[in-house]
């Protein structure tokens, strides 16, 4: 049997599904930090794994290594535009983190808005008219032939989830680590929105072993984001459905996929098309600031530590 080749988004989880390159985004975003030392400081990192991180990262495209010294030759690391690009992405983790995640409020630092000057958790909402949106509202179409499978690529270094603990300022995103980090509880979570409940169904669409879908189905169960329904008669199969934790995800799926489509496009096109279904578009989502209703832009926000 053929072995379909990873989607878009399958590419960017290759990249970004990683606990220790979603820590380094994010100080290279928070901190500013460019440079190796900084943060191996930060991080508590060992050499060998932040020097292959980064050079992924350069690889991908996310991250451009420049020089600052000649003698001795020495190298800082620069987020390029695509690597700029995942700011939004960065910030829904953080609001979802601070929302849902227990203690969150309190660890988390808060995010301004420079436009406004206000205190803002950021909402998402549809560019094309400007509408707050979740996932309800919302219809998830797959492309003919792009089963949710293409979106589990494999890594091709070892998982490193349950590892040694980060230093660094208060933004550990320790739940979004576990679904994003994981390439199956990412790929559930997908075929979660697009309406898959049934243990055989998941097993199915996502081609997993059953010993492993059971452990990611209690991992989901365990952080509140699914939800198990009994059956509902003799023949009927229990449910798992997402919980209003786990739709409040969304905005971090969508605004992978967006980076994806942008910046890992195959020439197949986007697997998941969504459209936003109270003015018909397909969904370009955008962050908006929950005080002033206003877009987001990279360069108007900040943490206050």
């Amino acid at each position: 049997m053929r072995v379909q080749s990873a989607s878009s988004i399958g590419r960017a989880m290759g990249v970004l599904g990683d606990r220790w390159t979603l820590l380094i985004l994010r100080d290279a975003f928070v901190l500013r930090s460019r440079r190796f030392g900084a943060w191996r400081e930060a991080l508590g990192i060992s050499d060998p794994v932040l020097a292959r991180r980064l050079r992924d990262l350069v690889d991908a495209g996310v991250l451009q290594r420049v020089p600052y010294s000649t003698v001795p030759e020495r190298h800082e690391y620069v987020l390029t535009e695509a690597g700029l690009d995942l700011w939004s992405l960065l910030v829904a983790i953080w609001t979802w983190e601070r929302r849902w995640v227990h203690g969150g409020a309190e660890i988390l630092p808060a995010l301004v808005h420079d436009g406004c000057g206000r205190r803002t958790e950021p909402e998402l909402a549809c560019a094309a008219c400007g509408a707050i949106v979740g996932a309800r509202d919302t219809v998830a179409e797959r492309a003919p032939g792009a089963p949710v499978r293409r979106n589990a690529q494999p890594r091709v270094w070892r998982r490193s989830v349950n590892g040694g603990e980060p230093h660094g300022p208060p933004l550990p995103f320790t739940e979004s680590m576990v679904l994003l980090a994981d390439r199956w509880c990412t790929v559930m979570l997908a075929a979660a929105f697009l309406r898959t409940r049934r243990f055989g169904d998941f097993e199915r669409e996502l081609g997993i072993p059953p010993t492993q879908l059971s452990r990611r189905l209690r991992t989901m169960l365990d952080l509140g984001v699914m939800r198990r329904t009994p059956p509902a008669g003799r023949a009927a199969q229990p449910e798992y459905r997402l919980t209003d934790k786990g739709l409040a995800f969304f905005p971090v799926m969508i605004l992978v996929a967006r980076w994806a489509n942008r910046w890992m496009a195959t020439p197949d096109g986007p697997p998941v098309r969504v459209t936003h279904q109270a003015c018909g578009a397909e969904l370009d989502p955008e962050l908006r600031c929950g005080a002033c209703a206003q877009p987001l832009h990279r360069r108007e926000v900040r943490y206050t530590f």
